[in-house]
């Protein structure tokens, strides 16, 4: 029986500008790891805000790296119709997938593996 593992990184707090996203692509380069694991509370403001351009520059950052990105976000609802929008488009993404808890992203990544 062969056991799949994979490396990841988990984002939990502290995502304030959009070139952070390369600071986690370097994070994850130097432990080995190709999947990225995000929560909602790691995000700013901006990211739910769509007119600001944050979160697909910021997720295009990440997926331009090759790394299997997973996004948790327990009530995306409360963020507004067109980020729900998102959020449900997301939920079937290839490189960015977005899930309701964090057992299934990290299924999710361990499949990406």
């Amino acid at each position: 029986m062969t056991v799949k593992q994979t490396r990841l990184i988990e984002c939990r707090a502290g995502v304030e500008r959009l070139d952070q996203a390369l600071e986690l692509v370097a994070l994850c380069a130097e432990h080995d790891a190709s999947s990225l694991l995000l929560t909602e509370k790691a995000l700013p403001p901006a990211f739910f805000d769509l007119s600001s351009r944050f979160a697909g520059e910021f997720i295009q950052k990440l997926v331009n790296y090759r790394l299997a990105v997973a996004g948790v976000f327990v009530d995306g609802a409360a963020y507004g119709e067109r980020f729900g929008e998102y959020l449900n488009e997301a939920r079937r993404g290839r490189q960015f997938r977005v899930f309701d808890d964090r057992e299934a992203a990290l299924a999710w990544l361990v499949e990406q593996g």
